[in-house]
Formats: C-alpha cells, structure tokens, sequence
C-alpha cells in the first residue's frame, strides 16, 4: 500500500502543475497577452529605439550615442558635409580630382556662371598651415573673423595673379583656422570671386562637422 502511494505522488503532483500552467496561460491570454515561444525571433529595432539609442547621425550616415564618437570629416564625402555648396556647384558645372600635389584632397569645380568662366577649388591639407601658407602667398592680407560657432574665419580677399584659368585671374579663398578644409574661387574681376565664393564656398557650422542630432 505504501509503494502505491508512492507512485501516486508524484503523478498527482505533475498533474497539477500542468493545470495551474494552463489556467495561468489561459489567464494571460483572456487579458490580451499573447503566448511566446522559447526561441521566438526578435523582431525589427524601431525607430524609437534607435532614436534612443542613437541620437545622433554622423557625417557619415552612421548612428551613434554621441557626437564625440563620430570621425572627423575625411575624403570626398567628409568634403561633400563641410562644403554645403558643394552639391550646387556639381551641379551647376563640372567636378573632378586633381593633381593634389601638397594637399591631401583636391577637387576642382568649372563652370559658366553669370556670363563668365569661374573655378572652384575645394581641398583638404593635413597641416593646415601649408594651405594658409599658399594663399598667404597670394600677397593678400587674410580677414580674420569669429565665426558664430567660435571658430575664426581667414578669408583672403580677392587678388588678381597669374593663374591655370586663363582670364580667370582673380583669387580669394577661405579656411577656418586650425583646420585643414579651405575653398578658393577664381573669377574674371574680384566681386565675381567674392561672389561665387560666397555662393558655393560654405564652411559648415564646426559644431555640425562631425553629425547632427536625429
């Protein structure tokens, strides 16, 4: 008799645990929940989460949880994020590399523009100081200007030199200081370069340089 019950026990105990898992699961499901399997696939990260998670983009397209952590702007497409005008004056005209020599970056833009031939130059130096050193040769004095993010502007005002454009003998470029990115037009008359300087030559907000917010 006392091994019957032995036996008994346990099944007893089984079946209950089974009833009381199946009423609990019924229960939840009554109350709008749904059954998962152990091994269920998860499903597609919202946006919410990534805005959560990512808050920022970089220059680069790719999220991350602080701006710190984006790259500094490299290459053709970190020169496409400084230069904002950039996209105006590919279109506008035609865009291609050329022979860098001292720079890292040297992209150059031609095109018709109000009735004449204009060039851009944009360009990325690894020390900073060879590009201002190049345009300081140009004999014109740089206007130095706090720009809004805190940084300062050189802008040299336009000059007229000898250059590979033909009648395009006007100069004036811009750098920020302590950074390599600088833009130069060239123009028939020196209001024409300062012109389409002003125009395509853009330096990005720094404080934008390296993404924005979502």
């Amino acid at each position: 008799m006392q091994k019957r019950r032995d036996r008994v026990t346990p099944v007893l105990f089984a079946i209950t645990v089974l009833l009381a898992l199946t009423v609990a699961g019924i229960i939840h499901v009554a109350h709008g929940g749904e059954v998962v399997a152990p091994f269920a696939a998860a499903g597609p990260v919202s946006s919410t989460t990534k805005r959560v998670n990512t808050p920022y983009v970089c220059w680069d397209g790719n999220g991350s949880g602080s701006l710190t952590r984006c790259p500094d702007p490299r290459g053709e497409d970190g020169m496409k994020w400084v230069f904002p005008g950039y996209a105006d004056a590919a279109r506008a005209g035609d865009c291609a590399h050329a022979d860098a020599g001292p720079r890292d970056l040297f992209v150059e833009c031609s095109m018709s523009w109000r009735g004449g031939q204009v060039h851009l130059h944009y360009a990325y130096w690894s020390e900073w100081r060879t590009g201002e050193r190049k345009y300081a040769a140009t004999g014109s004095t740089p206007r130095i200007e706090q720009r809004p993010d805190g940084a300062m502007s050189l802008s040299w005002r336009p000059r007229r030199l000898p250059t590979p454009h033909g009648e395009a003998s006007w100069i004036t470029a811009e750098m920020v200081e302590g950074h390599g990115w600088s833009v130069a037009a060239y123009a028939g008359d020196g209001e024409a370069a300062r012109q389409v300087l002003e125009e395509f030559g853009e330096i990005r907000d720094l404080r934008e340089w390296r993404g924005l917010p979502r």
